[in-house]
């Protein structure tokens, strides 16, 4: 009942407001001869407004601005319902005339930003994006989306200097401090240093970042050579999912020294994770130096992902050879067995890695990864290799997530959640093991508690968990997810 009256009065208050509003705009608009028109278009747009027609909506607005040019200002507001309803050409045009009319605020330029850019125009984009950085009405919070525009339109340059224009209006504020250090990163170390360092004195995840890209650029400082010291760069961004900046990074590595084999392969590897192919940068590193190490590890890496595991298999072995000490190629050859559908032999090498190198939880907690994901004999493989990587690294998050991850695998739910729980007390922001919680409680039915944890899950840079969850999301809470 107490829902029909809510609805009943909403109704009658749209009414009320129906009859009243033509009147109010009567007060507004120029004596005419033909007055009752207008007010039959004002009384037929707010109805298309508050019934969220925008092609209605705008068709009604320009009726209206064919009688009353001088309402400038209907020119935005024409073009955000152009804009709702899908025509983005018209709402390019109709943003542009509200510009031209000096009747366009900054919401309005931002979004003419954001078109001209998807319609293929960066130039223009950027002439507008410009504008928008020196407008002192510019919401802060929009400062993220107009980095991401130059970024797109590879003005790097001019995304540094927005996000230094961010933390002059916002010192404090955290986020802008750590966009604007990891673009200076590659740009200007130093000046990213003096924004890291204070970052890394707090605490929480961004603090934990800040701390590992600030260690990469003391100890790229330590080289003089800057190709060097973008490679360092460069790998630590890409490590820690900022593919584009780490691109930008290797770049600027050949452009400084266009024999670097292994800032080619790099190059190579940041464009692959950016969805492209990658193998023109990767033939020429192999060209300058086909027995580095990077260059083989790239190449290994590239046939992988092109599906060809036999051809990664040459040069992971050739590798393992090189390194008989180093289990994490014995690591690499299981995965690319695997992928070739052997997997006998795939944990027969994950088992060599911990033969190799006993003491290397990394390695435990691969093991039992594996033998949890293809269905080995628990007891005799995967419990016992979570367990060994608890012994020699109990607090680290990844292997309590390990362990969390093996009973669910094997439908142990309380287990699961207990370790799970304890990796994410170690560190609230772990995103594998936010993952694997919310997984946890899909299993057990507790659907509710899964979102929170699944949400933050699908916020990770890791590609693969944010996909797992955002999907996860929109199977289980379709009117909620995060959309990727």
């Amino acid at each position: 009942m107490l829902k029909f009256n809510l609805q009943s009065l909403k109704r009658q208050s749209l009414l009320a407001m129906m009859i009243v509003l033509p009147l109010v705009f009567l007060t507004f608009l120029p004596i005419s001869p033909r007055p009752f028109r207008e007010l039959d278009l004002l009384a037929a747009l707010y109805q298309a407004e508050v019934l969220g027609n925008h092609e209605k909506a705008a068709h009604y607005l320009r009726l209206l601005l064919d009688d009353y040019p001088e309402r400038v200002e209907w020119w935005e507001r024409l073009a955000f319902h152009e804009l709702e309803a899908g025509n983005i050409t018209q709402a390019a045009g109709d943003f542009q005339q509200a510009w031209q009319e000096e009747a366009i605020s900054s919401q309005g330029l931002f979004a003419l930003t954001k078109i001209l850019l998807e319609l293929g125009q960066p130039d223009r984009a950027v002439q507008y994006g410009l504008i928008l950085v020196e407008r002192e009405d510019f919401p802060p919070e929009y400062f993220p989306q107009l980095i991401e525009v130059f970024e797109k339109a590879n003005r790097w340059d001019l995304a540094n200097q927005t996000a230094q224009r961010w933390v002059e209006l916002q010192p404090q504020n955290s986020e802008a401090v750590w966009t604007a250090a990891v673009l200076q990163a590659f740009q200007n170390p130093e000046e990213a240093i003096s924004l890291l360092i204070p970052l890394s004195a707090e605490r929480g995840e961004q603090a934990r970042q800040a701390s590992r890209l600030l260690e990469a650029l003391e100890t790229a400082q330590e080289n003089p050579d800057p190709a060097y010291q973008r490679v360092v760069i460069g790998q630590r961004l890409g490590e820690m999912g900022y593919w584009n900046v780490a691109e930008q990074a290797f770049l600027e590595a050949v452009r400084l020294l266009p024999d670097y084999a292994e800032g080619w392969a790099l190059l190579a590897e940041a464009r692959q994770n950016l969805g492209r192919d990658g193998f023109p940068e990767l033939r020429r590193a192999f060209e300058l130096n086909p027995v580095s190490d990077i260059v083989q590890t790239a190449m290994a890496l590239y046939w992988r992902r092109q599906d060809q595991p036999t051809v990664a298999l040459g040069y992971l072995r050739t590798l393992a050879e090189k390194y008989p000490n180093e289990g994490r190629w014995q690591v690499e050859i299981g995965a690319a067995l695997a992928q070739s559908g052997d997997l006998v032999g795939a944990l027969h090498a994950y088992r060599r890695a911990v033969e190799i190198e006993p003491e290397n939880a990394e390695l435990w907690r691969s093991l039992a990864v594996f033998s949890a994901s293809n269905g080995f004999d628990p007891q005799a493989y995967t419990l016992p290799a979570a367990q060994r990587a608890l012994d020699l690294d109990g607090s680290n998050p990844a292997s309590l997530d390990t362990a969390g991850f093996v009973y669910l695998q094997l439908g142990k739910w309380e287990e699961a959640e207990q370790f799970l729980q304890q990796a994410l007390k170690v560190d609230e922001s772990y995103a594998p093991a936010l993952l694997h919680l919310g997984q946890v409680y899909l299993e057990m039915g507790r659907t509710s508690q899964a979102f929170q944890p699944l949400k933050k899950a699908a916020e990770s840079q890791d590609d693969v968990i944010s996909l797992t969850a955002q999907r996860l999301l929109q199977r289980y809470f379709p009117g909620e997810a995060i959309q990727p």
